[in-house]
């Protein structure tokens, strides 16, 4: 009893701190890379959700987005790579510590805007009762910026006789833009809670989740320039907040999965809102693991003034296939082409979430 306690009065400490974090960060300037597959890149979504994935996760995003947009063969595309663990998970009933590590490779327009990061995750999950948890969590990344100066076009190559571009023609314009590097920190809570725990048979379980996060608490210095001038053009931070929750369909092998996320990063907002609907299409077998799990998920999202997106999901014992593509509503389309965007996930998870117990809380 004594040690739980102790690690409920550290985890606390530290949700806290995160608290603090998430309430009183200020913003600053640009705007992130996103994924419309939101449940799965969750140390993208939050830090608290480290290690709430499983004993072991790793997941696989990319995104291709935009490709009627710019000259022909510029590249809108986001590889996203994220893995976390549960430590201490055996040692207490109170809680456990969550560990990841996230990074992500972005590329953009013609100029090839490139974003590479790496992040660090770590999280205090609390058991507050067999029914509820709450989770306090902490990013720290090292992010580099560059761009490619091949593709500039100068005034002094447009013919003025003709009045088009030649790229044939020479330009007195030299730049040389370097990369550059800064650190990048973040926060976020999470809370959630099995209103109605059910055997798998009786399919009536009730789950539901919420949380917050702050990114670039820091407010890093954006100085993208040939000179390499100190600017104070900081990026605006980025805050989120997102729920779930799934109603499973008494006495049959479906489940409702609804979603919604809102972002709000300096004077733009994004607000997704959509569901799942998840068809079991056979258990795994208890014991044996003779016998592999199926499921078969499909629906939308709606990003609000902007784009439908529909999504499927299908998952085979420990592993999960994710595909969605966003059809642009908004006068975007008129650059894109009605061009939107493809995304592909990949999920590896342990233990197999078909062999465990639909009273499992933390999944």
């Amino acid at each position: 009893m004594k040690s739980n306690f102790k690690f409920k009065v550290v985890f606390l400490s530290l949700i806290m701190h995160v608290f603090y974090c998430v309430l009183f960060v200020s913003s600053s300037l640009a705007q992130d890379i996103h994924f419309s597959q939101v449940n799965l890149t969750p140390l993208l979504l939050n830090p608290a959700l480290t290690g709430l994935g499983g004993d072991h996760r790793a997941i696989v995003n990319y995104k291709k987005q935009w490709s009627g947009m710019g000259k022909p063969g510029a590249t809108y595309s986001t590889t996203l790579f994220s893995y976390d663990t549960r430590l201490l998970a055996k040692r207490s009933k109170a809680g456990f510590v969550g560990a990841g590590i996230n990074a992500y490779k972005d590329v953009a327009g013609d100029l090839q805007l490139g974003t590479t990061q790496v992040n660090i995750s770590i999280s205090g999950v609390v058991n507050i009762s067999r029914k509820q948890f709450l989770s306090g969590g902490l990013q720290a990344g090292y992010v580099q910026k560059s761009i490619s100066t091949a593709n500039m076009q100068w005034d002094s190559q447009y013919d003025e006789t003709s009045g088009t571009y030649n790229s044939g023609l020479q330009s007195n314009d030299v730049v040389a833009i370097p990369p550059y590097l800064y650190g990048d920190f973040s926060a976020g809570l999470a809370y959630g809670i099995n209103i109605k725990q059910s055997s798998v048979r009786a399919n009536n379980q009730k789950k539901f989740n919420i949380g917050a996060s702050a990114y670039h608490v820091n407010r890093p210095d954006q100085k993208l320039n040939p000179y390499n001038i100190k600017t104070t053009d900081k990026m605006y931070a980025k805050i989120i907040v997102h729920s779930s929750a799934t109603f499973g369909i008494p006495s049959t092998n479906y489940e409702i999965i609804p979603s919604a996320v809102y972002f709000m990063q300096g004077p733009s907002t994004e607000i997704n809102v959509g569901s799942m609907l998840r068809w079991i299409i056979k258990g795994a077998s208890r014991y044996t693991g003779y016998v592999q799990g199926m499921a078969l998920s499909f629906g939308a999202q709606y990003r609000v003034g902007d784009a439908v997106i529909p999504m499927v999901l299908f998952e085979y014992s420990n592993l999960s296939i994710g595909l969605c593509y966003d059809v642009n509503t908004s006068a975007l389309i008129q650059g894109t082409k009605g061009k939107g965007g493809l995304e592909v996930s990949l999920k590896y998870a342990t233990p197999n979430p078909f062999r465990r117990s639909s009273s499992r809380l933390l999944d």
